[in-house]
């Protein structure tokens, strides 16, 4: 007979089966309940936008959720091919079965994203996206709705690991590819320095040329209401924290605990910072049935910042990310004016006014891995506090 599993482990998995027998069954009949009414409900969906004259937001949204539930029942019976098919029910899984579940997984997020490209007719205007092609990098970007999470998929070919949100555990696509794969599930209520830090700095080491890590360092999606929560809380624990937080207008505060950790970790990544505007109007789900989102124009710009130009220690780190926050602050409130470069010695390959799309130099990766370590590491990562809210 087999030894008992740790108490903690039983637990886990108690609560995952629990978890998935209500969410699976919940979810597939939610796909079918709703893709079979679609066509009754799409005459009067088309009525009301009209009486409501909002560029069919109401007939886009429902679209955009039946691709999304359509989205979640494939992903579904595809996982159980994969499980079946690949080995999966085996102690050590092999590096085919990961990479069949990374594919799974960006695939899916892939197809959300051009899905409500397409729906909601965005307009992309897109820059320094060849800062992205190649690891090992720390990617780290700001959160203002549920469509942001779903640019990675896009637009990073290194493979990015995904810090995600426990909350997107309800989501069984995630919960079931993402639990699969190397990830951290954190708990964004927990201001945390000790306790989830050290397990996403852990899924940072070793990235090889074709890996990444994808942080969001807000850790939630930003909100006029959250900022006002976190100016509140960062003023009973440190008022300078406070002050700078406050000075932020389009963007939370930065939780610095995460990134210091994946800096630790892997020492040879350089940074990437993904700014973008345009997603604004889409902060809640009611935002999307607004139809204020339609037609928006979404702009991206990535800037790459070679390894180094950052700080080595930690308080050195905790400062150069605070100051180039700020600096996607002012980005965003200028419109198209670039972010400036965030000081300290220039960057090689990164124009001194921080120009975006310049890349840096090919020494300054690390090429220790081979490609035993592509098949091995299928990491994803979502923000540090999030993916969706």
């Amino acid at each position: 007979m087999p030894a008992a599993l740790p108490m903690t482990m039983q637990t886990r998995s108690m609560w995952r089966w629990g978890r998935r027998a209500v969410t699976i069954p919940a979810y597939s009949l939610a796909a079918l309940l709703l893709l079979s009414v679609t066509p009754i409900l799409l005459p009067g969906v088309v009525v009301a936008d009209v009486v409501r004259w909002r560029n069919l937001a109401l007939v886009r949204s429902l679209l955009m959720v039946d691709v999304y539930l359509l989205a979640e029942a494939l992903g579904i019976l595809a996982s159980l091919v994969i499980w079946a098919t690949s080995g999966g029910w085996q102690r050590e899984v092999s590096p085919a079965y990961l990479k069949r579940n990374f594919s799974l997984q960006c695939r899916w997020a892939a197809v959300l994203f051009w899905s409500a490209r397409r729906i909601f007719r965005l307009h992309l205007a897109v820059d320094g996206e060849e800062c992205v092609r190649t690891g090992p990098l720390v990617v780290i970007g700001r959160h203002v709705c549920p469509i942001d999470n779903l640019v990675p998929a896009a637009f990073v070919s290194a493979r990015p690991g995904w810090v995600i949100n426990r909350w997107l555990l309800r989501d069984p696509c995630l919960d079931i590819v993402g639990s699969r794969l190397p990830n951290v599930f954190v708990d964004t209520r927990r201001d945390d320095p000790g306790g989830q830090a050290p397990a996403v700095g852990a899924l940072a080491q070793g990235l090889g040329r074709n890996e990444g890590v994808l942080i969001d360092p807000e850790g939630a999606l930003f909100s006029t209401g959250r900022r006002a929560r976190v100016i509140a809380r960062l003023a009973t624990a440190d008022l300078d924290s406070s002050h700078r937080a406050e000075a932020l207008q389009h963007v939370l505060a930065p939780r610095t605990g995460g990134f210091v950790a994946v800096l630790s970790a892997t020492p040879a990544a350089d940074v990437v910072v993904c700014s973008h505007t345009g997603l604004e109007s889409a902060g809640n789900y009611r935002a999307f049935i607004s139809g204020a989102l339609v037609g928006s124009r979404v702009r991206i710009q990535s800037r790459r910042i070679a390894r180094q130009s950052i700080p080595t220690d930690a308080t050195g780190q905790t400062e150069w990310l605070w100051r180039t926050w700020a600096e996607v602050d002012r980005w965003i409130a200028a419109g198209d004016s670039p972010p400036t470069q965030t000081g300290g010695p220039p960057v090689p390959g990164v124009a001194p006014d921080g120009a975006l799309g310049a890349e840096a130099p090919r020494g300054t990766q690390d090429a220790r891995h081979g490609v035993g370590t592509e098949a091995r590491r299928s990491r994803i990562i979502a923000p540090i506090g999030s993916v969706i809210q």
